[in-house]
């Protein structure tokens, strides 16, 4: 016996009905984490004046530069908790350091004596530092107790901020989702292993801690410090594709766009060039930005009164 019409029509809305729910089994989701910094401003420079200072600093011309005589074990941002050490940038021959230093101070108006020239003496002579910014003719003593490299931590004031997205096979980003809550924990679970590698970035940061003392009378009559660190770039973003079942989600690689032997149409090309050599040459070149603004900054809180 022949079936008839309807139940032939029964027999095509069941498999299509059975395709769909196959098809629908297996929904893609995208996952969308940003890593939001928060935007918090360093803290400013932290200065004392005393009465000295500010009666005496519209006369003061003639500074004495004088470098640290060593590295305790413990600088100032490690003992304030502000940085982790990397190493101590100031030692007995800290040239390019000193100079920049001593660019600043002379910028800002002072007749500067070298560092150098005043170790030689201290040396020589076997006098106190004090003594020899004296014969020099200074009228201030200006010591740089420490100056030194740390990097700080990113992501201590950070967010992610997680988004659900229905998605394609190619990993199209479409509709915003809403899945339940054992779904999303599975797909929360896969994004947090490659949110990690992001949570311990490090930035680069500088600590100077300086005082100024009359050579007359051996006074300090100033002091500063300030940890001033690079700044946070840009906002991070990953993404995870993941497809789920009735029972679990599992990430899963995109579908590539074009097949393999699909012939593509291109209209022209673009390549990035980086005359950057090395990580090391990078963080060569952010420490002496970060030193030239510490510098500057302190000649600049010396000559004017805050």
């Amino acid at each position: 016996m022949k079936p008839d019409n309807r139940q032939i029509l029964s027999m095509c809305i069941l498999v299509l009905s059975c395709n769909l729910v196959t098809a629908c089994a297996r929904p893609f989701y995208l996952v969308t984490s940003d890593f939001k910094v928060a935007d918090n401003r360093e803290a400013p420079p932290e200065i004392v004046e005393s009465q000295t200072y500010l009666s005496m600093i519209p006369t003061i011309k003639s500074l004495a530069v004088m470098a640290p005589e060593g590295c305790a074990n413990e600088t100032a941002a490690q003992s304030s908790g502000e940085a982790a050490g990397q190493g101590v940038l100031l030692k007995t021959t800290c040239g390019i350091e000193m100079a920049e230093l001593e660019r600043a101070l002379a910028k800002g108006g002072f007749q500067v004596i070298s560092w150098n020239v005043l170790q030689n003496k201290v040396l020589k002579e076997e006098v106190t530092p004090q003594a020899a910014s004296k014969e020099l003719g200074a009228e201030v003593l200006f010591q740089i107790n420490s100056l030194e490299r740390s990097l700080v931590q990113a992501g201590q004031d950070a967010r992610w901020e997680r988004r659900f997205y229905q998605s394609s096979d190619e990993g199209e980003q479409l509709d915003p989702a809403s899945l339940p809550e054992k779904e999303g924990e599975q797909l929360v679970s896969h994004i947090k292993k490659k949110e990690a590698s992001l949570t311990h970035q490090e930035r680069l940061s500088m600590t100077i801690n300086a005082s100024a003392s009359l050579v007359e009378t051996g006074e300090t009559i100033w002091f500063y410090e300030w940890t001033h660190a690079e700044a946070h770039e840009q906002d991070e973003a990953i993404k995870v594709l993941a497809v789920c079942t009735s029972w679990e989600c599992q990430e899963v690689s995109a579908k590539a766009k074009y097949p393999p032997d699909e012939a593509r149409m291109i209209s022209g090309s673009n390549e990035g060039i980086s005359n950057q050599k090395n990580a090391k040459d990078h963080q060569t070149a952010v420490y002496h930005k970060l030193l030239r603004d510490l510098v500057t900054n302190l000649a600049t809180s010396f000559k004017h009164q805050s």
